[in-house]
């Protein structure tokens, strides 16, 4: 049988177009590690940052110099918002942001082909993945594009405009991952403005609250502008809905998130916050957060430490500012020096963790539910539905639910005993 390699980069959208492509492979194909000898190389890219750029260059060089005669196949965001690319030269199939479901046909045909195509009435493509193998959580996109254009930001360039998935093919599909992922985490680039028709966010989340097999039903990403009184109270009221949100800040003043065009102010992020902390009890909000942005002073920057402490977030992923083609920002004055970027990272990381350790220790001798994730070293690493990190000592198997009291907090590390065993 022949193999293939699959390299994926960025975010859990890309993570679900490559499980559905993973699916159509396997039917004929025997997948292999990227660093083994193959048949097919294929690399799904990303380009919100410069390091991910770097990334795929590196693997594309990589797969060139030692696999020259292999079929490389290079997918996504990257050859979208790059497609002149010079590293793109030696590829023997490129796909832009579309046409993702055609990838096996031109791989089994071992045909050299260019799929980069412009943004043109758009449509959502349904790839649908039918189960997760070898994952504890299922991912299920249910939305695609982004309609925002914040002034940093690529992602409208390399995805396009805002589409959704019709609603009726998420449920079946949501049933049909249930019977073997007891977690759904429900992803798309901007998935709060989900919409099709009459149907929203919160009608999905209602029908999938329906699906008994379900025990865990999670957004990857969504903006406070976008979570309804609406969502809050279902939120409130099932279970089944983890009460952790994941929302950007991206910058804690309101100068900087008026440059990044971002459609609330401090105050406006801070009083929602507080709401729905009210309206859903137990809930934690973790965050994104970039700091260096154009004319970010060190007012402006300590500005962002004082929303930070002030809201107080489970965790933080902290990005320096990267200068993006197209975007905006990219031709703005007052860039900030890469030290100097790399140093707010860095008071950020620090100021973080002791804010992270705080809101952990909350937790000793209260009870959580964690999905079991790895074994390693003796214990079972999972996350809670409050996307806490949790161990536990014995080999519980992935996939697993388990009742859990917090014993022991330290350095980041949270420890549990079992209680139960759910299911």
């Amino acid at each position: 049988m022949k193999r293939y390699a699959m390299m994926v980069l960025g975010c859990k959208v890309n993570d679900y177009e490559a499980h559905y492509l993973k699916e159509q492979m396997d039917k004929d194909y025997r997948e292999v590690n990227f660093n083994e000898e193959a048949d097919v190389y294929i690399i799904f890219t990303c380009c919100v940052t410069n390091t991910a750029e770097a990334k795929t260059r590196k693997f594309i060089r990589h797969v060139r110099r030692e696999h020259p005669e292999a079929y490389l196949c290079v997918v996504g965001c990257y050859v979208q918002s790059k497609h002149d690319d010079k590293i793109f030269e030696d590829v023997d199939l490129l796909v832009g942001s579309k046409h993702k479901g055609k990838i096996k046909e031109y791989i089994d045909r071992k045909e050299k082909a260019d799929l980069f195509d412009k943004f043109e009435n758009d449509r959502f493509e349904d790839l649908f993945v039918n189960e997760y193998r070898g994952k504890t959580r299922a991912y299920l996109k249910i939305q695609d594009g982004c309609n925002q254009f914040c002034t940093y930001c690529v992602i409208p360039y390399a995805r396009g405009a805002e589409r959704s998935a019709a609603f009726a093919k998420i449920i079946a599909q949501a049933k049909i991952l249930a019977k073997n992922s007891k977690e759904i985490t429900l992803t798309g680039i901007h998935t709060g403005r989900y919409r099709d028709e009459d149907h929203d966010l919160y009608d999905v989340l209602k029908a999938l609250c329906a699906i008994d097999e379900l025990k865990t039903i999670r957004l990857s990403s969504i903006e406070i502008t976008e979570v309804s009184d609406k969502i809050a109270k279902l939120m409130a009221e099932n279970d089944k809905i983890a009460k952790h949100l994941h929302i950007p800040l991206q910058a804690g003043s309101d100068e900087i998130l008026k440059a990044m065009h971002r459609p609330y102010t401090v105050s406006e992020f801070k009083d929602r916050i507080a709401k729905l902390r009210v309206m859903i009890p137990g809930l934690l909000v973790s965050t994104d957060l970039i700091v260096g942005f154009p004319s970010e002073t060190d007012e402006l920057f300590m500005k962002t430490k004082e929303t930070l402490r002030a809201i107080g977030f489970s965790f933080v992923h902290v990005f320096p500012y990267a200068k993006k083609d197209h975007t905006v920002a990219a031709t703005m004055k007052e860039q900030i020096s890469a030290d100097e970027k790399k140093q707010r990272v860095r008071e950020i990381i620090k100021m973080q963790k002791e804010i992270t350790a705080k809101i952990q220790e909350n937790y000793l001798d209260r009870e959580v539910f964690v999905l079991a994730e790895i074994f390693e070293d003796g214990f079972t690493f999972g996350h809670s539905k409050e996307y806490l990190p949790v161990y536990v000592l014995g080999n519980y198997a992935g996939g697993t639910f388990l009742k859990v009291r917090i014993t022991k907090v330290k350095d980041g590390r949270i420890i549990g005993e079992v209680i139960e065993d759910v299911a």
